[in-house]
């Protein structure tokens, strides 16, 4: 019996010892798995720094190349402008003077949104009029008239809220573009205001189009940069109005019916602090 102890000890030590070489070997392959997932994880996130970092070159480059062509843009505006005046005895003429204003202003546009989007903007807050900010919209807007589309716009109650001019112009001007675009076949564009006294007392502002709709599986992604269902979108109109919602520490709901319209609720808080 004293004999078969040592052989029996050493058994068990060899079996432990083998059990543990086993624990050992699926720690280390664990362990191996980790570190593969952890190196995937890190390059992946080198990668997207190193989009981040081309992105936001590109963006500064943009906002570059944008400044420097505003600027002759406005000297070809004004004379387009006096062009429009001079050829009024000559409407075949005049409306080709037309389309030249009408392209720069698209061109405008596009540059607006540019630099917007790169610059990631705060809202200069101070005493606004809705009424008044819509209208300078809608002027600016004009050049992407259809026929048959008309403009409604209905102000309930108090127009007055805190809030940056020059964004929320920008805002409504690319919600009236995109309304506009989207009927190819008439329409109308209903605006509305008026004041919410929920939990916390904000402006509603609701644009409301019949135009084409959007379908179920793009409406989730309508406020993406650089995502659009036109052929000739940027995709950054509806980024933009985004940014701006949320600059003002606001939000925006969308609904929309393929084939019926679309329309964009905006929430924008009553009472904030005055900012220079």
């Amino acid at each position: 019996m004293n004999e078969q102890l040592p052989v029996e000890l050493l058994n068990d030590a060899f079996n432990g010892f083998r059990d543990a070489s086993r624990k050992l070997e699926e720690q280390y392959a664990l362990l191996e798995d980790r570190i593969d997932e952890l190196s995937q994880e890190l390059a992946e996130k080198n990668r997207a720094l190193e989009r981040t970092r081309r992105l936001a070159a590109m963006g500064e480059m943009a906002a570059r190349v944008a400044h420097e062509i505003r600027n002759p843009l406005g000297s070809m505006a004004i004379f387009a402008t006096i062009l429009e005046r001079e050829l009024g005895a000559e409407p075949e003429k005049q409306r080709l003077a037309n389309h030249i204003s009408t392209g720069i202003k698209s061109l405008d546009n596009l540059l607006s949104n540019m630099l917007l989007f790169a610059s990631s903007p705060e809202a200069k807050l101070k005493p606004v009029d809705v009424r008044k900010v819509l209208e300078e919209a809608l002027l600016l807007a004009r050049g992407h008239e259809k026929e048959d589309v008309s403009v409604k716009a209905e102000f309930c109650g108090q127009t007055s809220i805190m809030a940056d001019p020059v964004l929320l112009r920008q805002l409504f001007l690319n919600l009236i573009i995109n309304a506009i675009d989207a009927m190819d076949r008439g329409g109308v564009l209903k605006v509305r205001t008026k004041v919410i006294d929920d939990r916390q007392r904000y402006m509603e502002i609701k644009f409301a189009d019949t135009g084409r709709g959007i379908g179920k599986e793009h409406i989730d992604r309508v406020f993406d940069p650089f995502f659009s269902t036109k052929d000739r979108g940027t995709g950054l109109g509806l980024a933009i109005v985004s940014t701006v919602v949320n600059a003002h520490g606001g939000f925006i709901d969308v609904d929309s019916v393929k084939g019926e319209g679309t329309a964009f609720t905006i929430g924008l808080p009553m009472m904030r602090e005055y900012r220079i």
